[in-house]
């Protein structure tokens, strides 16, 4: 009862940014389709009047050698009606088996915009390999890639321009479970430009995730991105926090 009420708690006064479940997805774990949504919302009126909202759905079919995803996430925000968040993405994967190995092999698409990013854009396409290593977690993969970045601001100019790139890709997914009702996750991104490896961009999300029931769960995700070269007047780093509460359908 005591989780409950505190998991109620923490969601009301949360941050709107929903994620879904980072549990890395591995292939023949299950062969059936899965379906997962996160929500959060948060409204406070007094000195400083807040509105926002976020959701994001994922749908997930899995084969015996292979499994493709796909999420779609949008978010929006004011504060003392000032619009302070908007954006959203669509994310496509396809991975399959590479047969007697320990290594799969990845197909991605990936479109994207953020307001406050200035980027009303950001198309991607690429392809990785991944492998699953063993280490003292429940699962840990790497991963090695390349992909085409295609990078629109809202206004293009000489200090804003279009980018149309190819980086190198490289990520860490891993997953431990704590007990039965509580497991922490962690996806990472290391980005660089192929002709450019000093153009660097990190994305990275720590996740805690509680069990409420069998299909209700709730968690706490800390989100960090970094772009050495982001568009004029916008901050390399950012940071945001989210209490996201979750429904999976299976």
């Amino acid at each position: 009862m005591f989780l409950r009420i505190l998991s109620t708690s923490l969601l009301l006064t949360s941050l709107v940014y929903s994620f879904i479940s980072l549990d890395p997805p591995e292939i023949g774990e299950k062969e059936k389709l899965d379906a997962e949504i996160a929500l959060s919302a948060n409204i406070s009126a007094g000195n400083t009047d807040t509105k926002s909202a976020g959701l994001a759905i994922k749908g997930q079919y899995n084969g015996e050698e292979w499994l493709t995803y796909l999420i779609a996430a949008y978010h929006y925000g004011e504060v003392n009606k000032d619009k302070n968040t908007n954006d959203g993405l669509a994310h496509l994967r396809y991975v399959h088996a590479i047969a007697d190995t320990a290594y799969d092999y990845e197909f991605f698409l990936q479109s994207e915009f953020n307001e406050f990013q200035d980027i009303k854009k950001r198309n991607l396409a690429g392809a990785n390999i991944r492998r699953k290593i063993n280490l003292p977690f429940d699962k840990f993969y790497v991963g090695l890639g390349l992909f085409y970045s295609y990078l629109e601001p809202e206004a293009v100019s000489e200090f804003n321009p279009i980018y149309k790139q190819t980086k190198i890709n490289s990520y860490i997914s891993m997953s431990h479970n704590i007990n039965e009702h509580f497991n922490i996750t962690y996806l990472g991104f290391y980005q660089v430009t192929a002709d450019d490896i000093a153009d660097l961009r990190i994305f990275q999300i720590l996740q805690l995730n509680t069990a409420l029931t069998t299909h209700v769960g709730l968690s706490f995700d800390i989100k960090h991105e970094y772009n050495k070269t982001p568009y004029q007047n916008i901050e390399k780093n950012d940071i945001r926090s989210t209490i996201s509460l979750k429904y999976k359908f299976n």
